[in-house]
């Protein structure tokens, strides 16, 4: 077999890294990944690659700089350049240096597969390159965050895609369990197989049999078919099992024969059917206590957890907070035709001083009643759901008490600062009417402005 050839992705955008190297890898390459240009040039004074994927901002060494630095040194290693803004200088500058090919960040996969075939002078396959829907929903770019935390949960599922292990995702509810499963589904070996999802929860012991194995004709009185269940339904896919903790005991043991078997039969039928897909397991419980409790069968735990990744409750990673507020923004002003750009100072404030434990999923819900509430192009404060006003009311007094201390200069500078750039949002940063109602002339304004270095975001 032919060695993989190797790619580096030097970028210090982690989303935009982790894009380049689900889709690269799934052209069939070894990809390396190194966060600026710095990194970049010490890991290619080591190891040789067949081709740079680098962006043209980013520290230490951009991208025009490190392909000048590896040219300097008489090495010629096709390189790629990415930029979020184009020009013409830019251009003529990666030409002049001998960059192969110059992509703007609007790129999508069809662009890579085409610039990769243009650099390292090969055919790739159209077909190896998901489905664009399917990589819209279920590809690593709905995974938001760049906390620590976060980053620990991407590596896990990306080295969880690479195998065929089952897996056991635990986290509070609405902090996306599902849609890491389905990035695992989609980006591992079985992604042309079907993804088979069932709430365990939502089903009472004898329908939840019948869902799993199946139902023959006659088996109850409403069974007017033969039914597949979900093992039939997934067999060369993954079944994907939430609130797995919830199983009664006796459809645990019959769980774990289909686990060890790969065997079952149709509930009221004797033919034995049999299915070859993957587990993905997950649960809002702590199974070990469930299992130290006499609730759920230990050998069924150590079945389904061969691979486990934690997902984090929001308010462990609350950094990531604004990623995902930009991230739902852009969702729902597309879905709705809407242009809202950001949050004012006091929405934002609310929103990181909130303890959300609907996690994610609630965060999701507060933007997209945010956007539906918002009459302008921001977000403000009273555009939140009622919830969250109403439980983070220490949030403001606490505000005002930070901004209340210190020597009586320094308090009035705070509050001047904090009334001009809360006149400035509400008359959309028209600096003609943020002083009148500020009662300044436009000049003074100008003049605070930049004292006090205030700019639109």
């Amino acid at each position: 077999m032919a060695a993989k050839q190797k790619i580096l992705v030097a970028d210090d955008d982690s989303a935009s890294r982790r894009f380049l190297q689900f889709n690269l890898e799934k052209l069939g390459f070894e990809v390396f990944l190194a966060k600026d240009g710095g990194e970049a040039k010490a890991f290619l004074d080591t190891t040789q690659v067949d081709a740079v994927v680098a962006d043209y901002m980013m520290p230490r060494l951009n991208g025009l700089e490190l392909l000048e630095a590896v040219k300097k040194e008489g090495r010629e290693i096709p390189f790629i350049i990415l930029t979020g803004h184009a020009s013409l200088d830019t251009t003529m500058e990666a030409a002049r240096l001998g960059a192969v090919e110059f992509l703007t960040k609007t790129y999508d996969p069809r662009e890579i597969m085409e610039a990769v075939s243009k650099v390292l002078k090969i055919r790739v396959p159209d077909p190896e390159i998901m489905d664009a829907e399917e990589r819209a929903k279920y590809s690593f770019d709905n995974l938001i965050g760049d906390s620590p935390a976060m980053r620990e949960v991407f590596e896990k599922i990306h080295k969880a895609a690479q195998t065929p292990a089952k897996v056991l995702i635990t986290g509070e509810s609405g902090t996306g369990k599902e849609l890491a499963a389905r990035a695992i589904h989609y980006n591992g070996p079985l992604k042309k197989g079907p993804f088979v999802a069932m709430n365990c929860s939502a089903f009472a012991e004898g329908t939840l049999e019948s869902e799993l194995f199946g139902h023959v004709k006659g088996a109850f009185t409403d069974a007017h078919r033969d039914t597949k269940g979900r093992f039939e339904l997934a067999d060369g896919g993954t079944l994907f099992l939430d609130e797995v903790g919830d199983i009664p005991a006796g459809t645990q043991v019959k769980l774990l024969r289909v686990l060890q078997e790969r065997q079952f039969e149709r509930v009221g039928g004797g033919e034995v059917l049999t299915s070859d897909f993957r587990l993905i397991a997950a649960t809002n419980q702590d199974l070990k206590a469930l299992v130290r409790a006499g609730r759920f069968r230990e050998d069924l735990y150590y079945r389904t957890s061969v691979f486990n990744i934690y997902i984090p409750p929001l308010r462990e990673h609350p950094e990531d907070i604004p990623l995902l507020i930009k991230h739902f923004l852009k969702t729902y002003n597309r879905t709705t035709g809407r242009n809202i750009q950001t949050l004012s100072m006091d929405a934002l404030a609310v929103m990181r001083a909130y303890a959300w434990p609907g996690n994610v999923r609630q965060l999701e819900h507060a933007i997209e009643s945010a956007v539906a509430m918002c009459s302008g192009n921001m977000i403000k404060a009273q555009d939140l759901p009622a919830e969250i006003l109403a439980a983070t009311p220490r949030a403001e007094e606490d505000q005002e008490q930070e901004l209340l201390t210190g020597s009586l200069p320094e308090v009035v500078e705070r509050v001047e600062r904090k009334m001009i750039v809360r006149a400035l949002e509400e008359h959309d940063w028209v600096k003609a009417r943020a002083a009148k109602a500020l009662g300044l002339s436009e000049r003074i304004l100008s003049y605070k402005m930049q004292k006090y270095e205030i700019a639109r975001a």
